[in-house]
């Protein structure tokens, strides 16, 4: 069967009944980027493809097919071991500090690429800052790493720190924490002085931010 590369690789997918966050805990990568493959948006590196192959059952050759690389390639890729990852941008950061989260593959009309982590095996999302109203904390282009869904409590190793949270008003926002006026309680306050700090925030989840580079 002749296909697309990203149609042939749902197809594949679907084969083995595995879900796409299946796909990607196996991989050891974020989970938008299997369903950005399979959209068209980004292609599987090559180092990924060996690994993808065995996931499906399939050969190498089948995989690669003519659009993804040759399987020569793909085998010296895995091989060579980078110390670094290419990972796909999960969302960017937006005014008033809101993330917004790319879902299914949908990234809400921004241009997106992959990004190079100084790392490997990194679990967790990255999130590009876009614009300059969170400098000069964060400069536009630089991208921040969270590990989600995160908890439903805030810990006390947060407080004071840069978070990410999930607020029952459907908003992701990036926020510094802080206890509130009262006990047990909390506020989120801005890296910009101009966004109003939210006072005990209703969190659905919150989860630390793991690094910030640009």
């Amino acid at each position: 069967m002749s296909d697309d590369w990203h149609t042939r690789l749902k197809r594949l997918r679907g084969a083995t009944r595995l879900s796409q966050a299946k796909v990607a805990r196996l991989l050891g990568i974020a989970a938008p980027s299997v369903a950005q493959w399979e959209t068209g948006r980004s292609k599987p590196s090559l180092d990924r493809l060996p690994a993808l192959a065995e996931i499906y059952g399939v050969t190498l050759e089948t995989l690669c097919g003519h659009d993804l690389g040759s399987p020569k390639e793909a085998l010296r890729a895995a091989n060579d071991e980078p110390l670094t990852q290419r990972t796909p941008i999960s969302g960017y950061v937006a005014a008033a500090d809101r993330i917004v989260i790319f879902e299914n593959g949908d990234c809400q009309g921004q241009p997106i690429d992959d990004v190079e982590l100084p790392f490997k095996n990194y679990p967790g999302l990255v999130f590009q800052i876009t614009g300059e109203s969170m400098v000069p904390r964060y400069k536009p282009g630089e991208i921040i790493g969270v590990q989600l869904p995160g908890k439903p409590f805030p810990s006390i190793k947060m407080l004071g720190k840069d978070v990410v949270a999930r607020l029952s008003d459907g908003q992701t926002v990036i926020k510094t924490l802080n206890t509130g006026p009262s006990r047990d309680s909390y506020v989120l306050t801005s890296v910009n002085p101009l966004v109003q700090p939210i006072y005990d925030p209703d969190i659905e989840w919150i989860a630390p931010i793991d690094f910030h580079i640009v």
